[in-house]
């Protein structure tokens, strides 16, 4: 059998397919400029073939492209496919139905179809809805409407300064929170094969594990955990701790939320003491919890972190949650930046 190569290349014909070669968009050019190459360094169509995988007749075919078109030869031409079910119109209509139906997708099919004539499955208006920049996700309770916003501008604003002056070592900044750990929580989403979700026992009671947070965007957690219930005490409790384990000779600044523990006479009596061991506690304007990023870690921890195993007995869940509180900062960690 004959052999077969490729006219020897010019300079720019070999810079231009190297640069192909190694940073074409489409693994298809890349492939196609390698070929061209091999072709001018003596390699035979079965060995480019052999190296690249593919059929001897793909190999042959590129050549021709090359000695025809050049470069423009390799590249793949626009393909028509077939015309799109939901056109530019059906698209801004099904942006305003979906606002009706955001959590119905066979009511917004069925009104879709009413409006338009067209049938079209679900899953397409899946798709569309994406390309359109919407995504599936659990409703969420919100506070908004109930907060001050110019209070909260303001605090946000506060929160910069802050970070700003944590960064130029003017002080160590945490976030202070508690919540709590149950089996009667709210488990996270999981895959699990059709037909055979993932399932733990239900409990309408269970016992409760508190705890009680002291989170730094450096990546350092100081709390505090307890079964009984949470009381004003419990907190101050959790704040002796917090200022015992502190450098004496750095300043702290401490952000809270405006629980009535926070507030109340005896926790505004221990401020005085706190602030004469270098502790500043500055409270957030109400219904913010976005402001507080300790809120971030109580997520991850229940949503993400948590394994399904810790939910089959409280004293396993207590194991699980004190595992994931010590190892902070090594095994786990959030990055604010």
């Amino acid at each position: 059998m004959e052999k077969r190569f490729v006219a020897p290349l010019t300079e720019p014909e070999q810079q231009t397919l190297t640069s192909a070669y190694h940073h074409g968009e489409k693994r298809a050019l890349r492939r196609r400029a390698h070929a061209i190459l091999l072709s001018d360094q003596g390699h035979t169509i079965n060995q480019i073939s052999e190296i690249l995988q593919v059929r001897r007749d793909a190999v042959s075919r590129w050549f021709k492209q090359w000695e025809v078109s050049g470069f423009d030869g390799l590249i793949d031409k626009p393909r028509s496919g077939r015309t799109p079910a939901l056109d530019e119109h059906d698209h801004k209509r099904l942006q305003a139905l979906v606002a009706e139906h955001p959590h119905q997708i066979r009511a917004l099919q069925a009104r879709f179809q009413e409006e338009t004539g067209k049938s079209v499955a679900t899953v397409t208006l899946r798709r569309a809805l994406k390309k359109n920049g919407h995504s599936f996700k659990r409703i969420r309770h919100s506070l908004k409407p109930q907060r001050d916003e110019t209070d909260f501008r303001k605090t946000q604003g506060l929160m910069k300064a802050l970070h700003e002056q944590e960064d130029q070592g003017e002080h160590e900044l945490y976030y202070f929170d508690e919540s709590g750990f149950s089996q009667a929580s709210s488990v996270p989403y999981a895959w699990s094969p059709i037909g055979k979700p993932w399932e733990v026992t239900a409990y309408s009671r269970s016992r409760r594990l508190n705890v009680l947070g002291f989170l730094s965007r450096a990546g350092k957690l100081v709390y505090h955990t307890t079964t009984e219930t949470v009381t004003t005490e419990t907190v101050i409790e959790a704040f002796d701790q917090f200022v015992i384990q502190k450098d004496p000779d750095t300043f702290a600044v401490v952000v809270l939320d405006n629980a009535s523990m926070h507030r109340s006479k005896a926790f505004r009596r221990k401020r005085v003491e706190w602030m004469s061991q270098r502790v500043h506690l500055i409270y957030l304007s109400a219904y913010s919890p976005e402001l507080n990023l300790i809120e971030i870690l109580w997520r991850q921890m229940k949503y993400t972190w948590l394994p399904l195993s810790a939910y089959l007995s409280f004293e396993r869940l207590r194991e699980e949650v004190h595992r994931l509180l010590g190892g902070y900062g090594t095994d786990h960690a959030i990055n604010f930046e």
